[in-house]
């Protein structure tokens, strides 16, 4: 998740990015690794796999046909020959980007948010059970 509000556009995200995954516009946008990730649906050719718990593109399957860059919802996906976008530094402890960045301002957020999802849809289970 990216905080717009703190980011100074440095682009140290863009530029220590391994793979090149960061578009930087005004801010840098980067894949949200989405629980249900359009960009998975739709690949034919099942190019694109949860790994690590990050949506990563299997260079070696895209057949580059762009309906992943169509269907994401952030516009995170860049076409060339294949598909190319964020991988969220799957193999590492923290994202690159993350670590280079002097702001704070790409963070953890999405972790926050969705563990106060789980939280909340737990709550919300056991009072629905409570009130049968």
């Amino acid at each position: 998740m990216i905080d717009i509000k703190k980011c100074v556009g440095c682009r140290r995200c863009e530029m220590s990015c391994p793979i090149n995954g960061i578009i930087f516009l005004d801010y840098p946008i980067k894949c949200f690794h989405c629980e249900k990730a359009p960009c998975l649906e739709v690949c034919p050719e099942n190019a694109i796999e949860r790994i690590n718990n990050k949506v990563v593109i299997i260079k070696d399957k895209c057949i580059g046909c762009g309906l992943c860059a169509l269907a994401c919802p952030f516009g995170a996906i860049r076409m060339g020959k294949v598909a190319m976008k964020c991988n969220g530094c799957y193999k590492l402890e923290k994202e690159i980007c993350k670590t280079v960045c002097p702001t704070g301002a790409i963070n953890d957020l999405e972790n926050i948010i969705n563990e106060k999802l789980k939280m909340s849809n737990e709550r919300y289970r056991i009072i629905h059970l409570y009130s049968r």
